[in-house]
């Protein structure tokens, strides 16, 4: 019987196609992008860092990746984000549905649907930060479409 080849973690990265990022193991122990959510694959220490390099100017700025954390922490906020999830079940792993839905609403924020009302200075009180909706019908229909459901329909 062969045996597992182990990944040499000290000569491996792990390598998002999607945002052509490379990662460190230690920063995604479960092997998704922290960005899109996409998995990644094992790629040389050499290749990862040349890749990295070519895409330089593809990759998300610092700031669009805070950016996009505090979205997600905006609205996963006292559990909703599992709450979404336990109610839709969606066939995706949670953290892919997390990076789906945090895009959804950073797309709804581009098209004036969702905002975020975010303090003008950090504030130790988690209400004081809030996703608010302009079309709250329009969130349930493409949150459904995401996760594949089909809408409820009405009781008389």
């Amino acid at each position: 019987m062969p045996r597992a080849v182990q990944p040499d973690l000290n000569n491996t990265y792990l390598w998002c196609d999607a945002c052509r990022r490379s990662y460190r193991h230690e920063d995604v122990p479960d092997g998704i992008c922290q960005v899109c959510g996409q998995q990644t694959r094992e790629m040389g220490k050499f290749s990862a860092i040349i890749r990295g390099l070519m895409s330089n100017e593809m990759a998300a700025s610092p700031l669009e990746t805070r950016h996009r954390q505090l979205v997600r922490l905006i609205w996963t906020a006292n559990g909703m984000g599992e709450q979404y999830f336990r109610v839709l079940a969606p066939d995706m792993p949670y953290n892919r549905f997390e990076a789906k839905v945090t895009e959804l609403l950073c797309q709804g924020a581009e098209d004036g649907w969702v905002r975020f009302v975010i303090p003008p200075a950090p504030r130790p009180e988690e209400s004081a930060y809030k996703l608010e909706f302009d079309d709250e019908s329009r969130f349930i229909a493409e949150l459904e479409a995401l996760a594949g459901t089909q809408p409820i329909e009405k009781q008389a």
